[in-house]
């Protein structure tokens, strides 16, 4: 597990998942860093520590990390943290919910989680890009953003919402079509859920369904109009402005600073 100090009193996050954080991790483990946040790290490749304190945690962040990395009573454990008034966020990938294998869909966190998962393949991998639109104008996610010029992204896992979670972002499919010289594009009426969450006792559990690093993230990495260069750990990632402060509001709602 690597530690990154944050900011005196900043709220501290155990991220686990993504690689490392000179891959694909890079990218939320940066924000996360630049915001403030005490961090705790574990790449995907490791398996979860034994006797991890997880009420030291204000958030557990999981993207793409294996469930075969967890023991039984781990996940338990997560299951009574975030009962408790600890808060969970579970990003999307190939090995997020279910996943390729099957990963989360019959495990203990299943019956936190405010999305009902497939018992089979639940990857949605897109050609020409899914729409990123809000669904709720009141959440705190949604409020921090500009949607007049919208972001894309190229893959997601297909969730169904539990009864009393709210949906806050959908996706629309893009269809864009050919003929000769004629270019034209259209967007199917269907709502996918992107980013749903809910109260879990004292506790919030959040799914958001599609990754925040590529391939997934498609073009929603450059969503904005403006660059954001920020560097952490030796190295940096630049991206765009809107995609930057979606990471940074969707931690500070996760983390329960703007729920």
């Amino acid at each position: 597990m690597q530690h990154f100090d944050g900011t005196p009193a900043a709220p501290h996050i155990l991220y686990a998942g993504d690689d490392d954080l000179d891959r694909a991790a890079q990218y939320l483990g940066s924000i996360i860093g630049e915001q403030g946040y005490t961090l705790d790290y574990i790449a995907s490749m490791l398996r979860f520590p034994d006797g991890v304190p997880l009420s030291s945690y204000q958030l557990l962040i999981l993207s793409d990390y294996p469930s075969a990395r967890f023991t039984q009573e781990q996940m338990h454990d997560i299951v009574r943290y975030v009962r408790q008034g600890g808060s969970m966020l579970m990003i999307g990938g190939w090995e997020s919910f279910s996943g390729l294998q099957k990963e989360y869909c019959n495990s203990p966190l299943a019956e936190i989680l405010p999305v009902r998962m497939k018992s089979g393949d639940d990857r949605r991998n897109l050609c020409q890009g899914c729409i990123v639109l809000p669904k709720d104008s009141k959440h705190p996610v949604v409020r921090a953003l500009r949607w007049d010029a919208p972001g894309i992204i190229g893959g997601y896992n297909a969730l169904q919402p539990k009864r009393g979670a709210v949906i806050s972002i959908i996706g629309r499919h893009l269809v864009i079509t050919a003929k000769g010289k004629r270019i034209s594009a259209a967007v199917q009426p269907k709502e996918i859920p992107l980013l749903v969450s809910w109260k879990v006792g004292e506790g919030l559990c959040t799914a958001l369904a599609f990754d925040l690093a590529p391939h997934w993230v498609g073009g929603f990495v450059d969503w904005g109009k403006k660059r954001v260069r920020v560097d952490f750990n030796g190295a940096w990632i630049e991206v765009g402005n809107q995609y930057h402060q979606f990471v940074a509001t969707l931690l500070s709602y996760c983390s329960r600073k703007d729920s």
